[in-house]
């Protein structure tokens, strides 16, 4: 009698940061990619968006409205459907902005179980967050 051993491989899985630790904070945020490396994240997955003034900030959305206070601080800057796009504004008008969870158009919260606080949190460059990604 014969008695095969097989051996498996078994990889360690890796850890991609949708928008930072958007499940704890909200995304795309420098605090957001913070907590994400601090959980052990192997990688930080980014969007990018472009500012009138062609800066590159950290978006998923090229709309502002879902995840930021633009229209409490730019009420007549949307446009005819409505939205209010990051190309239109910019990268210091952006800066003015606190970003929060993400919500609907009735402004209740998309994902009621995460972070449900009114912390000061911004709108990152991709600068930003490459130079504390690097210090990191």
């Amino acid at each position: 009698m014969s008695v095969f051993t097989i051996n498996t491989l078994q990889a360690e899985p890796i850890v991609i940061a949708h928008r930072g630790a958007s499940g704890y904070l909200p995304e795309h945020t420098l605090e957001s990619v913070t907590l994400a490396y601090a959980q052990g994240a192997h990688y930080i997955e980014q969007d990018l968006v472009a500012t009138k003034d062609a800066k590159l900030i950290v978006l998923h959305d090229i709309h502002l409205e879902t995840v930021t206070d633009v229209q409490k601080k730019f009420p007549n800057r949307k446009r005819q459907d409505g939205r209010f796009y990051a190309l239109d504004f910019t990268l210091a008008e952006l800066k003015t902005l606190i970003v929060h969870e993400r919500r609907d158009e009735k402004g209740d919260l998309v994902f009621k179980d995460r972070y449900q606080g009114v912390a000061n949190f911004q709108i990152a460059t991709f600068e930003e967050q490459i130079e504390l990604i690097q210090q990191l």
